[in-house]
């Protein structure tokens, strides 16, 4: 994918013109720069960490047909936000953390984990997605202002890619709420045994 990047480096070995003057970015580029570099680590860890959290939970939401298929597919945009993200770190000779990325993928598992104990673990996920997708508009919407200040506006197609992938997500689970909500409920109460029926009624 790097056709959407312009190397941030000037090649090696690239001969010169005699009378090339190389531009200085100004303290405010420069600036800009050393955050967007810091800001794509951060949101490749965090990209990382989406993919743990949601391939834990595609585990337990096989009653919920609508829910599985749709972040299925939201791992595999989400794999392709983590190399548009990478490839562009490349192409300013700079590459992802491996610490961030480690670190965030192991609180990703975690945060599953504990919440797949929880009796709604549906719901209690769920909500943790919807937040989670609102933090990736917001930075994706951060990067892009941040590759304009940068003089790298070249970086800004994908990155807008990105950010309407994550829209059309916040989008889905708005829409989907209140439908799995109503689900959930449903399955809890075919799960119920009659003596357990007839103990809460009596309450």
């Amino acid at each position: 994918m790097g056709d959407w990047l312009v190397s941030c480096q000037t090649e090696r070995g690239t001969p010169t013109m005699p009378n090339e003057i190389l531009s200085t970015p100004t303290p405010v580029e420069q600036a800009a720069h050393d955050t967007l570099i810091a800001n794509l680590r951060n949101a490749h860890a965090l990209e990382k960490q989406v993919i743990a959290v949601l391939e834990a939970q595609l585990k337990h939401v096989d009653e919920y047909p609508d829910l599985h298929a749709r972040l299925t597919e939201h791992v595999a945009e989400t794999r392709e936000q983590a190399q548009r993200l990478e490839t562009g770190l490349e192409a300013c000779g700079e590459s992802p953390s491996v610490i961030k990325d480690t670190f965030l993928s192991m609180m990703g598992m975690s945060q599953s984990s504990v919440q797949g104990l929880s009796e709604d673990a549906v719901l209690k996920a769920l909500a943790a997605d919807m937040m989670t997708e609102h933090l990736e508009i917001a930075t994706y919407r951060s990067l892009i202002v941040l590759a304009k200040m940068a003089g790298k506006p070249e970086l800004c197609a994908r990155l807008e890619e990105s950010l309407r992938e994550e829209e059309a997500m916040a989008d889905w689970f708005d829409q989907n709420l209140e439908q799995i909500t109503r689900r959930y409920v449903e399955i809890k109460a075919a799960e119920a045994r009659p003596d357990d029926t007839k103990a809460a009624g009596r309450e």
